[in-house]
């Protein structure tokens, strides 16, 4: 009996060491995701997220977008990189997010020969190997990652982790109530890419 209560002791103090951390974690992302670079680069990446059936950039991509605009508005960059996955609802591929970033961002005045499309960017991982090769064709020797505030530590890191150091971060300036939930998942998703990459 006792050593069972003296397990479920241990057990305890290790929960709340580990929720501990991960509330550490949260708040190191929160800052280095909302501490936005002031610098200029090379280019941009805008790392996708859901484009309706219509077409249309959904809040959350759109205000991705609408960063990586100003960004280049600013003559902070030269080139944006729009990169996702092809899309799929009901088991259709339809409006692959790269093609609908690079829409609109031409319809807001950004040259076509600007951007970067990439609809084979499924996750960070992929962007950020399609990136590289970007990278290397057109010589980019640096880069300022766009993407909700809770995923640009994810990023730059994974960016870096594949051999490319000179990465930046400047995060959506639209916030919507799913960031609560993007927060804690990219938490814990940094370390499968701290691990398995």
């Amino acid at each position: 009996m006792e050593n069972l209560i003296r397990r479920k002791k241990g057990w305890r103090i290790i929960a709340g060491i580990l929720v501990g951390w991960l509330f550490l974690q949260m708040i190191y992302i929160t800052i280095d995701g909302l501490w936005g670079y002031s610098g200029s680069a090379d280019m941009a990446v805008v790392l996708g997220n859901r484009v309706y059936a219509d077409g249309s950039l959904s809040p959350v991509l759109q205000g991705r977008v609408d960063r990586a605009l100003e960004l280049y508005r600013q003559s902070r960059i030269a080139r944006i990189m729009v990169s996702g996955g092809k899309g799929n609802e009901n088991g259709d591929i339809h409006n692959p997010e790269g093609t609908a970033m690079k829409d609109y961002l031409v319809a807001h005045g950004v040259p076509a020969n600007r951007i970067i499309e990439d609809n084979d960017g499924w996750d960070t991982y992929l962007t950020a190997k399609d990136f590289l090769l970007v990278a290397d064709s057109l010589h980019v020797h640096s880069v300022i990652v766009v993407s909700s505030f809770y995923h640009i530590t994810r990023s730059k890191y994974i960016i870096r982790k594949l051999g490319f150091r000179n990465v930046h971060g400047a995060a959506s300036q639209t916030y919507h109530w799913n960031d609560l939930v993007g927060l804690p998942r990219d938490a814990v998703a940094f370390y499968k890419y701290l691990i398995v990459y």
